[in-house]
Order: C-alpha cells, then sequence, then structure tokens
C-alpha cells in the first residue's frame, strides 16, 4: 500500500529502533501515535507491549481500540493529545479538505481526519510506523480514503507537490515538535518549476508543531518559521496545545501558505 523511499526506507530502521511519541514526547523518531479519535470510535493496532515479550497489551487508550503486543517498549501515541488532534478534526478541518499528515506515525491524525475530510496524504520515515498505519486503515475500512508512503519529509512534500495528484493538498499537518519547523524551508519554492498560474494554485493551509522554552513562546516560534521559510508570515495563529515541562510549551502554529513563499526561488537543496 505504501508509497516507498527505497534509500531512506533501508535506511530508516536503523536510524529509527524505536518510533518515539513524536508529537506528545520529545523522542524523534516518526509522527509518533496511535490512532483513537477521542471519542472511542477509531480502531487501532497498539503496538506497546509493557513487558517485550510478545504479549498482547491493553495499552488503555480509549473505548473500542484493538491493541496488539510484540514490539516492546516502542511507544507510538500520546493519549494526552487526543484533545489536540480532535480539535483539528472538529474546528479546523472540512469535509472537502485533503489532508497532508507528513509524520503520521501510526495514523492518529491521518484516521480521524479521514472520518471527516475528502482524503488523506498520510507519510512516515519509519516502515514499521507505516506497517501498523497500514493496519489501522485495514482496521478502520478507510483503504479508499487514504494513501501512505514511507518517505523522507521534504521528499514526500516535494513528491505530493510535483506530481499530477488527483487531490489538491488543503491542510498540511507537521506533527514532530522537535524538528517539523526545521522542514519547512521545503515549501519555498514548490510551486516554482510548475506551470501554473499564480491565481489558480490553491495554497494550503499548515499547522506545524513545535517547542519552546522562551519567556513569549509564541514569538519565539514565529520567528523560528520566519527564519526557515525566509519571509515573514504575518497570519500566524497560535495555538498552546500543553506545557511538556516546566517553562516549556508545545505549541500548533497555524498559516497559509503565502504565495511569494510558494513561488520564490528555493533555498534548500533537495536530497
Amino acid at each position: 500500500m505504501a508509497t516507498a523511499d527505497p534509500v531512506v526506507g533501508r535506511a530508516a530502521a536503523a536510524a529509527y529502533p524505536e518510533v518515539g511519541s513524536g508529537d506528545g514526547g520529545e523522542s524523534g523518531g516518526g509522527g509518533g501515535e496511535g490512532g483513537e479519535g477521542g471519542d472511542g470510535s477509531v480502531a487501532a493496532v497498539n503496538p506497546e507491549a509493557g513487558s517485550g515479550d510478545g504479549d498482547r497489551s491493553s495499552g488503555g487508550e480509549g473505548g473500542g481500540s484493538e491493541s496488539g503486543g510484540g514490539l516492546g517498549r516502542q511507544r507510538y501515541w500520546n493519549s494526552r493529545l487526543s484533545t489536540e488532534r480532535q480539535r483539528l478534526v472538529d474546528h479546523v478541518f472540512k469535509n472537502s479538505d485533503v489532508v497532508c499528515d507528513v509524520f503520521s506515525g501510526v495514523g492518529p491524525i491521518a484516521i480521524s481526519a479521514a472520518r471527516k475530510v475528502k482524503y488523506v496524504y498520510a507519510n512516515d520515515l519509519n516502515p514499521t510506523a507505516v506497517e501498523y498505519l497500514e493496519r489501522n486503515i485495514v482496521l478502520n475500512k478507510l483503504e479508499r480514503k487514504i494513501e501512505v508512503f514511507n518517505m523522507d519529509a521534504r521528499r514526500f512534500i516535494s513528491s505530493i507537490y510535483s506530481s499530477q495528484h488527483v487531490h489538491p493538498v488543503t491542510q498540511v499537518v507537521m506533527n514532530l515538535p522537535n524538528d517539523a519547523a526545521e522542514f519547512l524551508d521545503v515549501f519555498r519554492g514548490i510551486s516554482w518549476n510548475h506551470h501554473l498560474a499564480v491565481p489558480s494554485c490553491v495554497m494550503p493551509n499548515i499547522h506545524v508543531y513545535g517547542f519552546s522554552k522562551a519567556e513569549d513562546p509564541e514569538y519565539d516560534f514565529h520567528e523560528r518559521i520566519n527564519l526557515t521559510l525566509g519571509e515573514n508570515v504575518s497570519d500566524v495563529e497560535m495555538h498552546r496545545v500543553r506545557l511538556v515541562a516546566p517553562g516549556k510549551w508545545m505549541l500548533c502554529a497555524s498559516f497559509t501558505l503565502p504565495v511569494s513563499v510558494a513561488f520564490a526561488k528555493p533555498n534548500y537543496i533537495a536530497c
């Protein structure tokens, strides 16, 4: 089911021997959660086994979810973020949206979104996370609503915009708080080589997550976004997701990709 990057795919297992909690914790591997939709209506394969002996573990993630162990102490989700996922699905995404989940992990956002939106592109670098993502898609009977990729984030985003996909992306979720903002440079010049008139392009809404220990975390995160994009993005909506440690906030910054950024000269070297 997944579209794999042959080079990155082989290296992923060595690079990420464990898939971290990703959007909730501070580990860097994978997008990181399991899939439950806040209301307990989403089935999910739970790849966490507390004992690491292959026994099944309930995980306690939500009513009606299905669990399976066998991967030791790997963690794929953070249940404390179910409210944040539900905020996106209930108050941000529309039925007509096409969502691009750049760091999907095993699919908590992708699967929850697919129950509402038109279509979802879900990607993760870690092949083990992708394996469980595909299982969760089947469990939830969403095979016709989600397309899976196993690629480096920059290659994934570039491929989505360089190919003639049937479903143009309207919402991009970058849920890897330690590093997601650093990947925003891929959007600079994303339409540079496209033979499209600027008025005909639909600029996506981007939702990027990050941590900040600054006295003014919103200002700090906004400045990092501006620096990576190479332009001051004036209309950015900041949402405080949760306090992960004393003085350290997890934030979600939402903004529409400026046309001037999308059609600028690229400032990064593609892998």
